[in-house]
C-alpha cells in the first residue's frame, strides 16, 4: 500500500509572508553591504597605495625620486620605500643640521658646512650660510661672510666651485634652480630701494658643458617678489599684485595675472596648463593650527603661452579641511578621512575616503602625498 504524502500546511500565511520578507531584506542588505565593501576597496585602490614610513613628524626630512633622506637619533638614514633593504644609516656630527634636496641631488647644511652627499669632502663655504638650493647637476648657497658681505656660491654635484655671484648695489634675497635644454638654470632674486620705489630683479645664468653664462635679467618696480617658478617652457613671478609669464629663454614678459591681496601658496604643472593656487593674503596670515587652512581658495590656471588663456575660480574648502595643494594638474582637499579632488577649472570630480585617518597632508611631488596621522608617517603614491 503506497504511503501518503505528508502535506505541511501553514496555518498562518501572512505571518510566513513577513518572514520570507525579512529574511529577502537581510539577503539583500548583505549583498548591498558586501558590493559597497568591494567598490569601496576598488575605489582606494584606485585612487593609491599607502606605505609606513620609519621617520616621525618630529624628525627632519628630504624627499626626491629615490626616496627620504631624514635625520633620526643623530644619523642621516636614507629609506627607499619600494626597495627598504637597500636602506643605509650614517652617523652625523654637529647641530641644527638642514637637510635639502631636488629630484638628483640632496645636500644638508649647519653654519659654514655644505655637504653634498656623493661628493667626497665637506665643503667650507666661509661664512653662514643663510639659504640653499639644490638643482639636477649643481647645489648653490646664498652666504654671508664675517665682514656681512653676501654671495652666491655655486657647486657642480663633487662639490667643486663653479661660479660666485657677489652681491653689488642690490641686496641678494634668494636663488634657486631651474632647467633649460637638459642644463641647470640658476635664479637670483634682488632688491635695491635706493630710489623712490623698490626694485626686484631676477637674473638667470645657465651651467652647461661650457661653463656659467649670464642668460637673462627681469626687472620689476614697485612689487615685491614671493616666488619664482619654472615650467616647461616658462618663467613664471609671483608677486604681491601680480602673476608675470616670461619666456625662459629670452626672459621676454609675455602677460601679467593680477592677483593683489592674494597670496600663492602651490604649483602644479602637470596638466595641460600650469595651475597656481592661491588665498586670501589677510586670511592665511591669520591661520591657526585649529584653522590650518583658509575658507576657500582660489584656482588659476594660465598657459605657457603669448596669451594667458587663463582660467580663473574660487572654491569653498570642505568642513573639516586641514590641508590642501595643487597636485598632477589637479586641486586636492583633505580632511581627516575624505580626500576631495577637483578639477583645474574648479569642479568637484571625486570623493575617496582614506583607509587610515589623517592629520596632515603634504606635497611631496604631482603623484606622491605624505600623510601623518599623530606622529606616525605614511606615503601615498597617487594612480
Amino acid at each position: 500500500m503506497r504511503k501518503k504524502k505528508r502535506k505541511f500546511v501553514a496555518k498562518n500565511k501572512s505571518y510566513t509572508f513577513i518572514r520570507l520578507a525579512i529574511l529577502l531584506g537581510i539577503l539583500l542588505a548583505v549583498i548591498a553591504i558586501t558590493v559597497g565593501i568591494v567598490l569601496l576597496v576598488k575605489n582606494r585602490s584606485a585612487f593609491g597605495s599607502v606605505a609606513e614610513l620609519p621617520f616621525t613628524a618630529d624628525d627632519p626630512y628630504v624627499y626626491n625620486s629615490s626616496g627620504f633622506h631624514y635625520i633620526k637619533d643623530g644619523n642621516l638614514c636614507f629609506h627607499d620605500p619600494d626597495h627598504p633593504d637597500k636602506d643605509t644609516s650614517l652617523a652625523l656630527n654637529g647641530e641644527n643640521i638642514t637637510l635639502i634636496a631636488s629630484d638628483s641631488i640632496t645636500a644638508l647644511y649647519s653654519g659654514a658646512a655644505l655637504h653634498i652627499i656623493g661628493a667626497a669632502d665637506m665643503i667650507d663655504v666661509g661664512g653662514e650660510i643663510l639659504s640653499a638650493s639644490c638643482g639636477k647637476n649643481h647645489a648653490a648657497v646664498l652666504r654671508k661672510d664675517a665682514a656681512g658681505e653676501a654671495a652666491i656660491l655655486v657647486y657642480d654635484s663633487t662639490g667643486l666651485l663653479t661660479d660666485t655671484i657677489s652681491e653689488q648695489q642690490a641686496m641678494l634675497l634668494d636663488c634657486g634652480f631651474g632647467s633649460l635644454e637638459g642644463s641647470d638654470m640658476l635664479y637670483v632674486l634682488s632688491m635695491s630701494d635706493s630710489g623712490s620705489v623698490p626694485v626686484s630683479t631676477i637674473t638667470t645664468y645657465t651651467y652647461g658643458e661650457t661653463g656659467a653664462a649670464m642668460s637673462g635679467v627681469i626687472t620689476l618696480h614697485n612689487e615685491l617678489v614671493e616666488d619664482v617658478y619654472f615650467a616647461s617652457d616658462s618663467i613664471f613671478v609671483a608677486g604681491t599684485a601680480h602673476l608675470q609669464r616670461y619666456d625662459k629663454e629670452f626672459t621676454a614678459k609675455a602677460y601679467s595675472l593680477l592677483t593683489y591681496g592674494d597670496t600663492l601658496l602651490d604649483v602644479s604643472d602637470a596638466g595641460d596648463k600650469p595651475l597656481f593656487l592661491y588665498a586670501d593674503r589677510a586670511e592665511q596670515a591669520a591661520l591657526t593650527e585649529e584653522n590650518p587652512v583658509p575658507s576657500s581658495v582660489r584656482l588659476l590656471s594660465a598657459a605657457e603661452a603669448e596669451l594667458s588663456d587663463a582660467v580663473d575660480r574660487t572654491v569653498a574648502l570642505p568642513e573639516g579641511a586641514h590641508s590642501c595643494f595643487a597636485i598632477g594638474g589637479r586641486f586636492m582637499v583633505f580632511t581627516k578621512d575624505t580626500v576631495y579632488t577637483y578639477s583645474a577649472s574648479g569642479t568637484l570630480s571625486d570623493t575617496t575616503t582614506l583607509e587610515i585617518p589623517c592629520d596632515e597632508a603634504v606635497k611631496l611631488s604631482d603623484s606622491c602625498i605624505l600623510l601623518r596621522r599623530g606622529p606616525e608617517m605614511r606615503i601615498l603614491n597617487l594612480r
